[in-house]
C-alpha cells in the first residue's frame, strides 16, 4: 500500500512532479501573478479547500501536480496531511481517536477514472464530502473550464449543493496555444460561496478571484465586492482583509523577483507569519 513517507512512492502515485517548483518560481514564469496567489494564500490559511483543474486532452506537463504542491505551503502551520490511496482508500484516518478535522488536510492526487491510484465513483464522492465533517481537501482534476469542474462534481459524482459550497477554491490552468517554449497560465480562479441564497437554495454561486485575458496576457483581479465577501467569510473587517492581502502581495512579489525555491519559500512564509502574528 502507498507509503507517503517514501519519495519514490509519492512520485509513483503522482503526488510529486518530476520538476518541483515553488510558487515564487511559478509567478516568475508568469503562469499566474502575485495578486491571485495572495488571495489563495489567505483562503488556505483560513481553512479553504482547493481543486486544481487542467485540460481533458492528454497534455503532459500541464503542471497540476506542481501547482498543487506549491500551494500546499500556504496551509496553516501544524496542518496534518493525509494522503489518499486512490480507489483503495478506506478513510481509516477519520476513525482515529485523536484526529482533529479542523487541522487536517486530505490530499488526493487526482479525482478521475483514469487509473486505480486516482479516485472516482463512490470513493471520490466520499472524499469530496469530507469538508462536511470539517476536514479540508486538496486535489486535482481533468476539466477544461470551471463550469466543467462544477458539472463533474455535481452531475458525475452527484454532490449536493451544500457539499459543493464547501469545496473552496478552483484553479483552472492550461497551456497557452501556439507558444514556444511552452507557457502555462491560470485561466481562471474561483471561490465557491459557502452560504446559499435563500431565494435560490439550489444555486451554486461562486466568486471570480482572477481571470486571464488571452489577448493582453494579463489577469483581471477580484473587485471590491469580492473582497468584501471574502472578508466576511474570513471574519475580518474590509480594512483588515485588504491590509493582509497587500502584505502577501508584497511578499510574493519580492520572492518571485528572486525566483525563491521551495526551501526559501518555506523559510520566507514562516518568517512572514512570525512577523504578522
Amino acid at each position: 500500500m502507498f507509503d507517503p513517507h517514501d519519495p519514490y512512492e509519492r512520485y509513483y502515485w503522482h503526488y510529486e512532479s518530476r520538476r518541483p517548483l515553488s510558487m515564487a518560481q511559478i509567478i516568475a514564469l508568469e503562469s499566474v501573478d502575485a495578486e491571485t496567489v495572495a488571495l489563495i494564500w489567505l483562503l488556505l490559511e483560513h481553512g479553504a479547500s482547493i481543486t486544481v483543474a487542467g485540460p481533458t486532452d492528454p497534455q503532459p506537463g500541464v503542471g497540476k501536480t506542481t501547482t498543487l504542491n506549491a500551494l500546499l505551503q500556504f496551509l496553516p502551520e501544524g496542518t496534518r496531511r493525509e494522503y489518499m490511496s486512490g480507489m483503495y482508500e478506506k478513510f481509516e484516518f477519520t476513525r482515529e481517536p485523536d484526529i482533529d478535522p479542523a487541522t487536517t488536510c486530505a490530499l488526493c492526487n487526482e479525482v478521475s477514472d483514469h487509473l486505480a491510484i486516482y479516485m472516482w465513483g463512490r470513493v471520490a464522492r466520499r472524499y469530496l464530502m469530507l469538508p462536511h465533517q470539517g476536514y479540508h481537501i486538496a486535489t486535482s482534476v481533468h476539466a477544461d473550464t470551471f463550469e466543467d469542474v462544477v458539472n463533474m462534481y455535481q452531475n458525475d459524482l452527484h454532490l449536493r449543493p451544500e457539499d459543493m459550497r464547501r469545496l473552496g477554491v478552483v484553479v483552472n490552468m492550461g497551456l497557452v496555444a501556439q507558444s514556444n517554449p511552452v507557457q502555462r497560465r491560470w485561466f481562471s480562479t474561483y471561490f465557491f460561496l459557502p452560504q446559499p441564497d435563500p431565494a435560490h437554495p439550489d444555486v451554486i454561486a461562486s466568486l471570480p478571484l482572477s481571470l486571464w485575458h488571452e489577448v493582453a496576457d494579463t489577469f483581471k483581479h477580484a473587485d471590491a465586492t469580492v473582497f468584501h465577501n471574502l472578508a466576511i467569510w474570513m471574519g475580518m473587517s474590509s480594512q483588515e482583509f485588504t491590509c493582509a492581502y497587500d502584505r502577501r502581495v508584497a511578499c510574493l512579489r519580492e520572492l518571485a523577483l528572486h525566483s525563491a525555491d521551495i526551501g526559501e519559500m518555506f523559510k520566507a512564509i514562516r518568517a512572514f507569519r512570525q512577523q504578522n502574528k
